[in-house]
Order: structure tokens, then sequence, then C-alpha cells
């Protein structure tokens, strides 16, 4: 297992790496640093549990027996909160504008605010 210091440099490293990809993109804030990070340790989560999918065979379902003595498959725990990580980190993805979709989904409804026109601010005073 991976000590923690390591992990903590990984878990820099992704950050710097998102927020520099994020600042090619023009979707960069100061304020987003927070989620940022979070992205970049959950990023680091997901790794760890596929590593110990692949470690695992890849086994995706797992026989169970019930109350009633009924056995079934269901999904592996290891598998499961995979899935979950997985859908957390495209949806924040789509949020700071990493994949095409979320970045279309900024430039459409715009990250700045509209610029105030000189009527405007001939108006407002």
């Amino acid at each position: 297992m991976e000590s923690a210091k390591k992990r903590k440099a990984k878990t820099t490293k992704k950050f710097n790496k998102t927020v520099e990809n994020m600042q090619i993109l023009g979707t960069y804030k100061p304020e987003f640093e927070a989620p940022v990070r979070r992205y970049a340790e959950m990023s680091i989560q997901y790794d760890i549990l596929l590593d110990k999918w692949y470690e695992d065979d890849c086994k995706i379902t797992e026989e169970y027996t019930n109350k009633a003595g009924a056995t079934n498959l269901r999904k592996t725990s290891l598998y499961l909160a995979l899935e979950t990580l997985r859908k957390e980190l495209i949806d924040m993805e789509n949020l700071f504008g990493l994949t095409p979709k979320g970045l279309k989904a900024i430039k459409t409804k715009g990250l700045e605010k509209p610029k105030e026109s000189a009527l405007d601010r001939m108006l407002n005073g």
C-alpha cells in the first residue's frame, strides 16, 4: 500500500494538472480551488480502487444469499464504489469544462458576467 506522503504528492500533481488544463481552456477561477482539490483527491481514490479491482481479476458480480435463502448475483461493493466514483468524476469534469460536453455548456452559458454597456453605465449612474 502506498504511503500517505506519496498519495498526497499524486493528489497535488493531479490538482496542478487540472488547474493547468482549466486555465488553458479559460474555465479556471481561484474560487474553484476547493472543488478542484476534491476532484484531485477523488481521482486518486478512483485509481487506488481501480488497482484493487484489477488485482481482484476485474470481478463485477458475486453470489449473495438473502434472508430467504435464495442465492442471487449482485455487483461487488468494489465495483459499485468504482461506478459511483466514475460518475462523480465525470460530473465534475463536465462542470470544470474538461469534457467536450462540459466545455460546450460553459461556452453557451458563459463563465463571466456579461459586460455592462455604455448605455447601462449611464442609466445606472
